[in-house]
């Protein structure tokens, strides 16, 4: 079986009664760990219909339940629930297509409406159809009109943090121990929606008198396609420094209609351990905002867009 495969989990009733013994894996060669479905039955002891799928190997699994009639979306490990949502497929805000359909970035589809039941990074989570792809689709706060403030769409359902370098794939260690004098900080692990994984690294090196921050993306295949020492954080680079755009650049700028008339917010480029990578963040209007992470080639990496209410 496919290690992204769906893992069903049954929970069989015996005469009224519901217990972790009575549940069983479809796949017979595929075990979900009796601790992780503990963990679940303990915040949600109602819970029935489950279905595992594994995010991180042995690690993390996400979980789609029922309980008391309601409909949740969480993530899981050996010790907690995190990241859980409840499901209201149906009842989408009628703002929100409207904000959305305001910006430069209308048109799409908003569906798998979810608001936030516990421990979750965000109010509200949608999945927003935009040019035949699928984004996970974030917003939060009011606006002027009373809808929704600002919102992000990209290709990441998940971001999940680690502290821990073990944390990560043994290509990402790899690849780090072979940089000089650099110090590991933090790792993202992004979970996109077509199931492919993306892994944002930030580590700390010394050079002469003082420290230097380094962000690298991996893609799954392990290999390193962009990197950068401008980034002080994974949100805001510092100032631009690309006065020249490359024509690739510009290309695939121009070749987006939806932003033209586009200004530039950022504009950077770094060369770190002969590796060229280009960051470029655009706005139009006062409404949108995209940015793109460019790899050497200047295929595109990373997309990710940004819309607020007015």
């Amino acid at each position: 079986m496919k290690a992204l495969a769906l893992i069903l989990v049954l929970a069989m009733m015996l005469s009224g009664c519901n217990n972790l013994n009575d549940l069983r894996p479809v796949d017979p060669g595929t075990e979900i760990p009796e601790i992780a479905v503990k963990v679940v039955k303990a915040k949600f002891p109602k819970a029935e219909e489950l279905v595992f799928k594994p995010i991180l190997a042995d690690k993390i699994w996400e979980v789609k339940l029922k309980s008391d009639a309601e409909r949740y979306s969480s993530l899981v490990d050996y010790g907690k629930m995190w990241e859980t949502f409840k499901i209201l497929p149906n009842d989408i805000p009628s703002p929100l297509p409207e904000m959305v359909n305001r910006s430069a970035f209308g048109g799409g589809k908003l569906s798998g409406y979810t608001t936030s039941y516990y421990a979750t990074t965000t109010p509200n989570k949608l999945i927003y159809n935009y040019k035949g792809e699928d984004y996970s689709f974030e917003w939060t706060g009011l606006g002027a009109t009373g809808g929704p403030g600002a919102a992000t769409f990209d290709p990441s359902i998940y971001r999940i943090t680690t502290y821990e370098v073990n944390d990560l794939p043994v290509f990402v260690k790899d690849s780090l121990q072979k940089i000089p004098n650099l110090e590991f900080t933090v790792g993202y692990t992004w979970v996109r929606m077509d199931d492919s994984r993306k892994y944002y690294v930030m580590g700390r090196q010394k050079n002469t008198d003082r420290m230097e921050t380094i962000t690298m993306l991996f893609d799954d295949n392990g290999k390193l396609r962009w990197s950068s020492l401008a980034f002080s954080h994974p949100a805001a680079p510092n100032n631009s420094n690309l006065d020249s755009i490359p024509p690739p650049i510009t290309a695939y700028l121009e070749g987006m209609p939806e932003l033209v008339g586009y200004e530039y917010v950022w504009k950077v480029v770094n060369n770190v351990q002969g590796l060229t990578s280009y960051y470029i963040k655009v706005r139009k209007g006062i409404t949108s905002e995209c940015e793109i992470y460019f790899d050497k080639d200047f295929n595109v990496i990373n997309k990710k867009f940004f819309v607020r209410d007015i």
